[in-house]
């Protein structure tokens, strides 16, 4: 076990430092810069679904419905709170 934290250690360092391939995110495919830290990049266990599939940044997006990102208006603001 401390020789597994110990290699995941040592590959984030050449990751940061360019040289080890960056991760790359398993639902889009795009590249997770090797200097976000790994609570951004792994999901919390209380969203996983089914185990770790992997380093993403989905669940770092917006996950409200489209109907509710809508945001109003100062001026509809404003005659909401008079």
């Amino acid at each position: 076990m401390a020789s597994s934290r110990r290699s995941e250690r040592e590959l984030a360092e050449a990751r940061a430092s360019g040289n080890a391939p960056p991760e790359v995110d398993v639902k889009t495919g795009a590249m997770i810069n090797p200097h976000n830290p790994e609570f951004i990049t792994k999901k919390p266990w209380y969203l996983a679904e089914g185990g770790d599939g992997g380093p993403t940044l989905d669940h770092q997006a917006d996950q409200r419905r489209e109907e509710d990102k809508r945001g109003i208006s100062l001026g509809e603001a404003d005659r909401l709170v008079r």
